[in-house]
């Protein structure tokens, strides 16, 4: 009956005289203010974060913010923020808020008035006439308040010597990106406290002339307790930092020749770069959070006319540009590994091609003992660790490599895929999505033996960026020049790989058609689609098979196209999801096996 009444009184809010002490209830209407309090309840129950607005998250848990990215916030679901963070004994007592802004010194005090008038207003809302005293007391101790190091009661906020200590101790706190709030044994029946309580924050943050920061992702992943980081030996101890910092920018933007061009625009001095920054962010995306980012990890120095490279930020550039050959060899290293897809997709399926002939080729896989017969190659680094082993084993005199220490590769019976990515190279391609096709092109030439090509379309005709290669340098300078623009010329792109496969050796050839749009300039006629639905049918005189990687809005014309070629289509929500992209396409090489 009491949450009945609740929602009765906040149905006649505009009747109401605690509106204007609630300038939420200025922006949403009751129903819409239930609706956002019913998610949040939802999420909570579901052990899953929350985003409020723009600037907000709402969890159980510890958030992570990657100084490097901060538009992305990591919800730690290992990671009690009760039990963590105010030594509560049981898990999900504690709600954690956290609204986050551009990094600046916030002052405390009226931070706090905000805070404690909201709730004010709030219990005088729901509980109109009748005494709040005793509850708003309980509230205010409830309520945990940080913008600084330290953590402290809403009551202790509000403190008369707390003033006076604030005042003193402001100007040697350092800029911090959020105001972060800790919420105990809140009862669902008053979540809609929550939003009450971010308004008040974003509104005084405005009043303060901080501007709030847009947070545009947020997953849940579980805390390890010890991160083994692989590092270059050769690298002196106070080097270490240095190491990691250039690797996490190399995996942000894409590799270490667009961090080194990213930093070198940031170098002062009559010799400065003036290239801008356009063509990292065709390829990368809005690079504004990470500018951000370097700025709070000490990188760079904001200026009113410039943004300029500290001491440390010269410092990590001379460092990659001497170790870049030693970065990029990690960097292979985790490319080689099979992400995990994070993605849904839909597979509409015409065909399952198989290979005309067989072909031996081998997987990194070893077995202990030669046979009598065997058809393969000797695996040497294993060889030579097995027979260092026995040699300590069998206290060996020497080290020698006897019949037993040989370790040859196993054998599996395949056949070469050679890959041609056919990749929609127009407007709407640029940032993630050409980040995520350039991730997949690596990891499929450094998992694979197999030759690829790469054949881009974009503006009015399409070009070849990559022929059919095993070089891996030149796949590289190929989609480095990937910079998306102009419209969607996808009937010459699919001609074009065509010819690549007609013209070049090439074994089993799997077209990949990777589009976020539907064709906008024809070949033949003024029927853009007409003429890509034309040439998709060419695609079935060859030996080629083809998929298709589009997304829901075009499934339709895309079905149609896989049609035409008797190959197979796959709706992604997004493109910018490199895991499940290599997901897909580890799955039809499957398909040839025997």
């Amino acid at each position: 009956m009491a949450d009945q009444k609740r929602d009765g009184m906040l149905s006649n809010d505009k009747r109401s005289g605690f509106m204007s002490e609630i300038p939420i209830l200025e922006k949403l209407t009751s129903k819409q203010l239930e609706e956002l309090t019913s998610q949040i309840s939802s999420s909570l129950s579901q052990k899953q974060g929350f985003r409020i607005g723009e600037s907000t998250v709402v969890s159980h848990y510890v958030h992570s913010v990657n100084p490097l990215h901060p538009e992305e916030i990591r919800i730690l679901v290992n990671r009690d923020v009760g039990q963590s963070l105010a030594h509560q004994k049981n898990a999900g007592q504690v709600i954690h808020v956290d609204v986050y802004h551009e990094p600046a010194l916030a002052e405390i005090r009226p931070l706090a008035l905000a805070l404690a008038q909201t709730v004010r207003a709030y219990l005088n809302y729901c509980h109109k006439g009748r005494d709040i005293e005793p509850q708003l007391r309980a509230y205010y101790d409830q309520i945990a308040f940080r913008i600084g190091e330290g953590l402290e009661t809403l009551k202790e906020a509000l403190s008369p010597l707390k003033e006076q200590t604030d005042d003193d101790q402001e100007k040697d706190l350092k800029k911090k990106s959020h105001v972060h709030l800790l919420l105990t044994d809140l009862a669902p029946q008053h979540y809609a406290l929550i939003p009450c309580l971010v308004d008040a924050i974003e509104t005084e943050l405005a009043n303060q002339k901080i501007e709030i920061r847009k947070v545009e992702n947020i997953f849940h992943v579980e805390k390890r307790e010890q991160v083994d980081q692989q590092i270059f030996f050769g690298l002196e101890p106070d080097q270490y930092r240095l190491w990691n910092m250039a690797m996490s920018l190399s995996t942000i933007l894409s590799g270490t020749d667009d961090v080194i061009e990213f930093l070198q625009t940031f170098q002062p001095g009559p010799f400065r770069r003036k290239q801008p920054l356009s063509n990292l962010r065709n390829r990368n995306g809005n690079l504004r959070g990470l500018i951000l980012g370097i700025a709070e990890a000490g990188i760079i120095k904001r200026g009113w006319f410039a943004d300029t490279l500290t001491k440390e930020g010269q410092e990590l550039l001379n460092f990659m540009l001497q170790h870049q050959h030693e970065l990029e060899a990690q960097l292979r290293r985790m490319l080689r590994k099979l992400p995990v897809p994070r993605g849904k997709y839909r597979s509409i399926r015409n065909t399952h091609l198989k290979s005309k002939q067989k072909h031996y080729t081998y997987i990194s896989k070893t077995t202990e003992l030669m046979k009598d017969s065997w058809l393969g190659s000797i695996a040497v680094p294993e060889t030579l660790i097995t027979a260092a082993k026995n040699k300590l084993l069998e206290q060996r005199p020497a080290f020698r490599i006897t019949r037993d220490d040989i370790q040859v590769h196993n054998q599996e019976i395949s056949q070469p895929v050679d890959m041609c990515l056919v990749l929609d190279g127009s407007a709407s391609m640029v940032g993630p999505k050409t980040k995520a096709v350039r991730y997949l092109a690596e990891h499929l030439f450094l998992v694979t033996r197999d030759k690829m090509a790469v054949v881009v379309f974009q503006g009015r005709q399409a070009r070849v960026a990559v022929p059919f290669t095993r070089n891996y340098s030149r796949l590289k300078a190929g989609l480095k020049s990937l910079q998306p623009r102009g419209l969607t010329p996808l009937a010459d792109g699919i001609l074009q790989a065509i010819k690549l496969i007609k013209n070049r050796q090439v074994r089993n050839p799997l077209l990949i058609l990777i589009t976020d749009g539907i064709p906008t300039t024809g070949k033949w006629t003024i029927n853009p689609q007409q003429d890509a639905l034309k040439a998709a049918e060419m695609i079935k005189d060859t030996r080629a098979k083809l998929i298709c990687i589009g997304v829901a809005s075009n499934q339709k014309f895309l079905e149609e196209l896989a049609d035409q070629a008797e190959g197979n289509v796959y709706i992604l929500d997004s493109l910018d999801d490199h895991a499940t992209l290599i997901e897909i396409i580890h799955k039809e090489r499957r398909s040839y096996q025997y």
